[in-house]
């Protein structure tokens, strides 16, 4: 079991938590594929990200998932809620095995608030509101093409296993969702990148040839 102290050490994030906080808090590791939360429902914690990736989605006006970022640990999981009191913005998946440090908000408002962790969280909500929104339109002007790119790249960084998974035939329909395309688009761009030889396709995995030129026909679309 990770120690909690260590951890936050280790990110340079002790200081931002009492110790009655960190007495009440939990350790926690999801499966991959586990919702942490989900859109417009209420949550109760926040969760410190400290191993693991998530994925977050925003729900389109067609009600449908798609794809914001892929986001490595340390980060946090319902700041925005806890700041604002509102229901679940964007949902959170794992992705891979995912350890986190779970805070109830009571325990928060009763016992953390200090200057440095309320400076920590505003500068994190202002981030993270600011990089979405620049996602959100960036994924209206963007092609395909550039879209599917930037989500080999990003999702590249993680262990090959996890990499196999997500682009597996059994997934490949949920990341045309994702994408905003069809499951039959979706294939035929990703064999239009095999043909230029910018990644390998065999029944069991999607291998990456040229990251250098997939990074270029991403345009600056990734998912982190």
């Amino acid at each position: 079991m990770m120690n909690i102290m260590d951890a936050l050490t280790r990110l340079q994030w002790n200081h931002l938590f009492s110790t009655e906080t960190l007495e009440a808090s939990s350790m926690v590791t999801y499966a991959s594929g586990t919702m942490l939360c989900s859109n417009d429902q209420q949550i109760e914690s926040l969760y410190v990200v400290l191993e693991g990736r998530v994925k977050i989605y925003t729900l389109s006006e067609e009600g449908k998932l798609r794809l914001l970022r892929l986001k490595a640990a340390p980060t946090l999981i319902g700041d925005i809620e806890y700041a604002s009191g509102r229901n679940v913005l964007h949902t959170v998946e794992a992705v891979g095995p995912v350890t986190c440090l779970r805070i109830p908000f009571e325990t928060l408002r009763r016992h953390n608030r200090t200057v440095e962790f309320t400076e920590h969280l505003l500068r994190g909500v202002s981030e993270k509101l600011f990089i979405e929104a620049n996602a959100s339109s960036n994924h209206l002007m963007s092609t395909l093409e550039e879209r599917l790119a930037g989500y080999l790249i990003s999702l590249s960084e993680s262990e090959n296993e996890l990499f196999q998974a997500e682009m597996s035939q059994l997934k490949r329909k949920e990341v045309a969702e994702w994408l905003g395309t069809s499951y039959r688009h979706l294939n035929r761009t990703l064999q239009a990148f095999v043909d230029e030889g910018l990644v390998k396709r065999t029944r069991k995995e999607v291998i990456i040839l040229n990251s250098e030129r997939l990074k270029e026909r991403a345009n600056g679309m990734f998912y982190e």
